[in-house]
């Protein structure tokens, strides 16, 4: 039997005014995700910024040991410890986050294969964020040889976990329904040095932020046994890191702020055009 996954992302595009500078935007994104990349650029100058705070490590090199990660299956947040710790058993046993979980920790030791003399897998465990938990897998190798970091980089992205599986299908399917180019978001964002190590992740939670407009991005992974009402929740949730740093940082305006929305309901428009 054949098993795919497909990543549905959304864009949501609410007005707002920045007033506070890079640094206090990352200092404040540090507090509430201390475990997580962040990362800002201003590809185009200081006219817009694409910034965010990702959970996903891509990949680090050091010598010839690698570190990564299989980062998939997300459940909400308990409001109380007692169902914090339910909802950490529930997903742990659910059956659809535990597929969507294991092709991607298969298809990473696949593509890290070519290069490793050996690959180990950690222990299956629950990652807690602020707003969401997941499902996460550390997983190393060592190199057979010496390789430069941007090699591995290109040989695990995009990662199942937002390309999809199998790859061409998956690709594909996201073209013809995605109304919108991701341009930077799951991008591979980081550092290298002159030996060839270094650190890269994945750019999700992220935004890209021009003078009165800020592009949000999230997404999901929808496998044949996916509940449509679940994982919109799971799109909203994944909106709230930088949702929340907009609201702190500037005035956020739009129609829809009133009802509350984290975005558009289903059945309507997602704004995904330009104005």
């Amino acid at each position: 039997m054949t098993s795919g996954k497909s990543c549905s992302r959304r864009r949501w595009r609410p007005t707002w005014r920045r007033t506070s500078p890079p640094a206090a935007t990352l200092e404040r994104l540090a507090a509430t995700y201390p475990d997580c990349h962040r990362y800002w650029f201003e590809p185009d100058g200081a006219d817009s910024a694409f910034f965010g705070a990702t959970p996903e490590r891509l990949v680090s090199l050091r010598g010839r040991t690698v570190e990564t990660d299989a980062l998939a299956g997300t459940t909400g947040r308990g409001e109380t410890p007692a169902e914090d710790e339910w909802l950490a058993e529930e997903l742990l046993a659910d059956a659809k986050n535990v597929h969507e979980h294991e092709l991607v920790a298969d298809t990473v030791r696949d593509q890290l294969e070519p290069f490793a003399a050996s690959i180990a897998a950690g222990e299956r465990r629950v990652r807690r964020l602020a707003t969401v938990q997941h499902l996460h897998t550390p997983i190393t190798a060592e190199l057979r040889d010496d390789r430069h970091v941007l090699e591995l980089v290109e040989a695990l992205h995009p990662t199942p976990a937002v390309g999809g599986l199998p790859p061409a299908r998956a690709l594909e399917t996201i073209h013809e329904t995605e109304p919108f180019d991701r341009g930077w978001y799951a991008a591979p964002v980081g550092w290298i040095d002159a030996a060839g190590n270094g650190a890269f992740a994945v750019a999700l939670r992220s935004a890209v932020a021009e003078r009165r407009r800020a592009t949000l991005f999230a997404g999901v992974g929808v496998v044949a046994d996916s509940d449509p009402d679940r994982e919109w929740d799971e799109v909203q949730l994944k909106y709230r890191p930088i949702l929340n740093e907009l609201e702190t940082d500037g005035d956020r305006r739009d129609p829809r702020d009133e009802r509350g929305d984290a975005g558009p309901r289903p059945g309507e428009e997602p704004v995904d055009g330009d104005d």
